[in-house]
């Protein structure tokens, strides 16, 4: 008989393939959250736990004539201490030789609520606020680094400030003093173990949950996929206290409420799932199992803080029967699932109700030392299998859907390319047209007109060329920037290169006529952020303007023009300006101005031996 057939299964079936990979991923995650959770790092100092131990509510140390008490690690107030609270002062000797070179630590693996560290009187670390809302480092180690001058030779106090609430397990494990650099691997270690891992989670179910829930919104009839995403916000919300230090508003009280009623609205939400992934009805017994998570969590908030957890270990006794009722219903009703599925469903639910027994011990018998706890880890697989299970019946129901749509939606897509590719050519094709015909219209308008004009009066004027030398340059400007403005309505504003490219001949006569050489490199073409004719027409502009004031001003022997896609860059040999003089005149500010209006930077950096202007978007 094959328990676990699809260990079993073809290796070429892809969908078998998939959930064996699955199976291994599961047993892989049981497997290291049974040996992390027990698990400690390898001791590289000896444990501190012999000292001494006084309540006091005072902010530093309290003085050797306090009634200190001797106290053995690891101290857990229920049993030293019962039914008190408050701030409590630990103080340990230590003798030795240090170097004052060396940086020292202190790592305290376990605690409840909050520490603070003193050596030899002088506070070196805190784990946050002491005061309401504070700081919960109850599930987390802390490590506390300090220079080896503040302890010396001979004797050396430790003070170790705690607070703890009474009731709640509060109290100090055995640390470990030694080198900072040697000590954090354990704490590193535990660190991860005890906040890492608990944040991936968080994670991890989140994510999960939102899927899931995404997906009963389009499909609404079928709720077990809002019950799985309520499972997952209620089992986020418990996890969350293993890694969350300080939350805003709540009081360690009101705090402690919401993990633990989440964690037994988590147990009912997976009641309610499991009921309808085996298709099981019993309205009545789910209205008096959400009467007693409603009435048994309130009651609970409304009694003296003192007595909570014992009192949610109380009203956890009834979670663990409804833990074992929600297995045996897997049991009884497997034929309502694949085997696989309903190995997968067992497993991990008796996995959680095993780390919740473990913990439910913690809350009702006491021991000496703090207790940790480990429902997450379950919490987690439980949540991993479901949402495996519910993701493949939706990719189940899914499938014949895909397989009938697939052909036509395929068909559709090449019809919308094509639809839409003779769409962009005709418009494209009607934009060329539109443009070369505006082209031609204004090329006409220039050659009958203003253009006509402006050459007849160059010629006219280089009849007599010493006499009407700067009118000649005048009207040469003139005729040259209706030529840019005639480059500037080409077909794609997109593609400045040939702009630049019909730009160049007359920059390089420019730059002839001046004696400097032009260095032209364009690496590619450039693209501007709001690409159209007018813009185009912009930049050249700019370009222009600011090859004239080289051939004007600068005596340069050598230009050079650089373009890539996101920058312009005009670099001379010349004798340079002051780009801060007020004597400029109207040039270099209309430039600032055109880059403006484009939303491009200018940056102009000039010096005697010769000037850079950079354009960037």
């Amino acid at each position: 008989m094959k328990i676990f057939p699809l260990f079993t299964a073809p290796l070429f079936n892809h969908r078998r393939t998939v959930q064996q990979r699955f199976w291994l991923f599961f047993l892989l995650w049981i497997s290291s959250g049974l040996i992390f959770s027990y698990a400690q790092a390898a001791e590289q100092f000896p444990s501190v736990d012999q000292g001494w131990f006084v309540f006091s509510s005072t902010d530093s140390p309290p003085p050797a004539s306090a009634t200190w008490t001797p106290v053995h690690l690891p101290d857990n107030w229920n049993v030293s201490h019962p039914n008190q609270g408050g701030t409590g002062w630990y103080r340990f000797h230590i003798q030795g030789t240090y170097h004052d070179s060396e940086l020292w630590g202190i790592y305290l693996p376990r605690l409840s609520v909050n520490a603070q560290l003193f050596i030899n009187g002088q506070l070196v670390g805190s784990g946050g606020r002491f005061i309401e809302p504070v700081a919960h480092n109850s599930y987390r180690p802390l490590f506390f680094g300090f220079p080896g001058q503040l302890l010396h030779s001979g004797d050396n106090v430790i003070d170790i400030r705690l607070l703890g609430y009474a009731n709640e397990g509060s109290g100090l494990s055995p640390f470990k003093i030694g080198r900072a650099d040697a000590l954090e691997t354990d704490y590193q270690h535990q660190f991860s173990l005890q906040v890492i891992a608990p944040t991936i989670s968080f994670v991890l179910l989140i994510l999960l949950s939102l899927m899931l829930f995404i997906i009963w919104l389009r499909r609404r009839q079928e709720t077990i996929y809002l019950m799985f995403s309520l499972c997952g916000g209620f089992s986020t919300l418990y996890t969350a206290a293993f890694f969350i230090q300080e939350v805003p508003w709540l009081t360690h009280s009101q705090w402690l409420w919401l993990i633990f009623s989440s964690a037994m609205w988590y147990v009912y939400c997976v009641m309610l799932l499991i009921h309808r992934f085996v298709k099981v009805h019993r309205p009545t017994l789910e209205k008096a199992l959400l009467a007693y998570t409603i009435t048994g969590p309130l009651i609970i908030g409304i009694l003296p803080s003192n007595y909570r957890l014992e009192l949610f270990g109380l009203l956890g006794l009834g979670f663990a029967v409804l833990s074992l009722y929600v297995l045996i219903i897997i049991f009884h009703y497997r034929h309502h699932c694949s085997r696989k599925e309903t190995w997968l469903l067992f497993c991990s639910i008796l996995f959680s109700a095993i780390m919740g027994y473990h913990d439910l011990i913690n809350l009702l018998i006491t021991q000496r030392e703090v207790p940790i706890y480990y429902f997450y880890w379950g919490s987690t697989i439980v949540g991993i299998a479901i949402a495996f299970l519910l993701l493949l019946r939706f990719d189940q129901s899914l499938h014949l859907f895909e397989a009938l749509n697939r052909d036509l939606h395929h068909l559709v897509e090449q019809k919308s390319r094509a639809l839409n590719q003779s769409y962009q050519e005709r418009q494209t094709l009607e934009t060329r047209q539109a443009v070369f015909r505006e082209r031609e219209r204004i090329m006409r308008d220039l050659h009958d007109g203003l253009g006509g004009y402006l050459v007849s009066a160059l010629v006219q004027a280089e009849k007599q060329p010493l006499q009407t030398f700067p009118l000649q340059q005048t009207l040469r400007a003139a005729l040259n920037d209706l030529r840019l403005m005639i480059d500037s309505l080409d077909g794609d504003p997109i593609d400045l290169a040939s702009q630049l490219g019909s730009l160049r001949d007359r920059l390089e006569t420019g730059m002839d006529a001046s004696g400097a050489q032009l260095h032209w490199l364009v690496t590619d073409s450039p693209h501007l952020p709001n690409p159209n004719a007018s813009n185009n027409l912009q930049l050249m502009r700019m370009i222009q303007e600011i090859f004239t004031n080289i051939a004007k001003h600068s005596r340069a022997h050598h230009v050079y023009f650089c373009v890539a896609p996101n920058i312009l860059e005009i670099k001379d040999d010349g004798v340079g300006f002051a780009v801060d003089s007020p004597h400029l005149g109207r040039g270099l500010p209309n430039l600032r101005l055109r880059a403006h209006e484009l939303g491009i930077s200018l940056h102009i950096d000039s010096s005697p031996s010769g000037t850079a202007i950079h354009l960037t978007w």
